[in-house]
């Protein structure tokens, strides 16, 4: 006697699409959407300083002694450098892919699913790129890095230096800091978190790992970035429709103020 069994199939659900996090760099970044050729796609961005940082080695105070002790060969010759250009901000091309088969409720899913991973996936890819061109600046302008052991004394430390600059900066942290301070360290201006002295801290999930207990603190971030675009092919010999979505983005700074390093069990 055969016996045949009739297995039922799970009801499918397919959760809503969700938003990226208000927090991390991307709400921190004045963005440019470019819509026509994208230029730096090639050799990226080079930041001229302004004036806005480096000032210090191009000013003085006329007969002060601590400015120009006695016997210097400069005596009181109003002089001084101009600041460098550092090195180009590079671009990062992202990209997200799906595939699945060729009939026409399939290809709308691809599509979808290919663009929501990109939507998701890309901020903490290029946090994470962006932590190792700021931790590498430090390095080369044998910027000191200290250590401190709580959370609390290393923004102090950062709220100090970027207080010298007399500008309002960005102190750039793992996500994973957010909370070490307790809730009276940042004061909360959704959806974002300021220091004491207005300086506006970036959580980012890529720092978790690309800055790890090291924060660094900054000018302003600037962002340029195409639109996202989505190409899509089809193999008929193995029923397969494939989408990619992609974009190239550029973020950069004037400055790279100071850094600090945490205690890793104050995390």
């Amino acid at each position: 006697m055969t016996t045949i069994e009739n297995a039922q199939l799970p009801v499918y659900f397919d959760p809503p699409l969700v938003d990226p996090s208000p927090h991390g760099l991307y709400a921190a970044t004045s963005w440019t959407e470019e819509t026509g050729p994208t230029r730096w796609l090639a050799e990226g961005i080079q930041i001229r300083p302004t004036g806005n940082y480096g000032g210090a080695d191009a000013f003085g105070v006329w007969l002060a002694d601590w400015c120009s002790p006695p016997g210097s060969d400069e005596g009181d010759l109003k002089t001084g450098s101009r600041p460098e250009i550092g090195d180009p901000f590079l671009p990062i091309t992202v990209w997200a892919y799906d595939e699945c088969d060729l009939t026409a409720a399939s290809r709308t899913e691809v599509r979808v699913r290919a663009a929501q991973i990109l939507q998701l996936e890309e901020q903490t890819t290029v946090e994470r790129e962006f932590a190792a061109r700021l931790l590498a600046d430090i390095a080369a302008e044998g910027i000191a890095v200290p250590a401190m052991g709580e959370l609390s004394d290393a923004v102090g430390y950062l709220e100090g230096e970027l207080a010298k600059t007399n500008t309002v900066g960005q102190i750039h942290a793992s996500a994973a800091l957010a909370s070490a301070g307790g809730p009276l360290l940042f004061m909360p201006s959704p959806p974002q978190f300021k220091t004491m002295l207005g300086h506006r801290m970036v959580f980012g999930g890529g720092y978790v790992e690309g800055l790890g207990p090291t924060l660094v603190a900054t000018s302003a971030v600037f962002g340029w970035r195409d639109a996202v675009q989505v190409r899509e092919t089809l193999d008929a010999q193995r029923d397969t429709f494939a989408a990619i979505a992609e974009r190239s983005v550029v973020v950069g700074v004037e400055k790279a103020v100071a850094a600090v390093t945490v205690a890793e069990d104050s995390a």
